[in-house]
């Protein structure tokens, strides 16, 4: 975990783009290898309630739901008290077209996938959402707001689960 927020916060390119809307620890993946999508959508056949249930076993979380945000692609998990995780798979949708506020966002990799690291993407501290790049021209998203902890955890966080959800998505090839 150490060394993946080290590749993302030590990046310093901003990224540019037009703000869109979009729609957390230890434990490994039970499987390294993702279903094939289709040329046009690499996340066909990929459920993010299921991915995010199977990277998120034994911390605790409730089973993942559809989020009211964009249901069709998003889920995430509350755990009381603590924060919300959510996680986003979105076809036709760049890295570089979440960002909300690019002064605030770090390009970087994820397991050497190209990502990007936005910091208090809604304003407030303890958001940070990581998106990850799936060709063609797609992006699997990380959303973590904590209730009771910073930026710098809520950081922590997402770089740990998108890590692991990293290891569950199409080769980009």
């Amino acid at each position: 975990m150490a060394t993946l927020a080290l590749v993302l916060s030590a990046c310093d390119s901003k990224v540019g783009g037009t703000p869109q809307a979009a729609g957390t620890p230890s434990s490994s993946p039970t499987s390294t290898t993702a279903t094939g999508g289709s040329s046009d959508n690499p996340f066909a056949g990929m459920d993010p309630c299921k991915l995010l249930d199977q990277v998120l076993a034994g911390q605790g979380y409730p089973a993942a739901k559809r989020s009211d945000a964009d249901a069709a692609h998003n889920c995430d998990t509350k755990k009381t008290d603590y924060g919300v995780i959510g996680l986003a798979l979105q076809p036709g949708q760049t890295i570089n077209e979440i960002t909300t506020a690019p002064g605030k966002a770090v390009t970087g990799d994820v397991n050497g996938r190209p990502a990007v690291q936005e910091r208090d993407a809604l304003g407030g501290t303890g958001s940070c959402d990581v998106s990850m790049e799936a060709k063609p021209k797609s992006r699997a998203t990380v959303l973590v707001t904590l209730q009771t902890a910073g930026t710098a955890e809520a950081c922590g966080v997402a770089n740990d689960v998108s890590s692991k959800v990293e290891r569950l998505l199409p080769a980009n090839g």
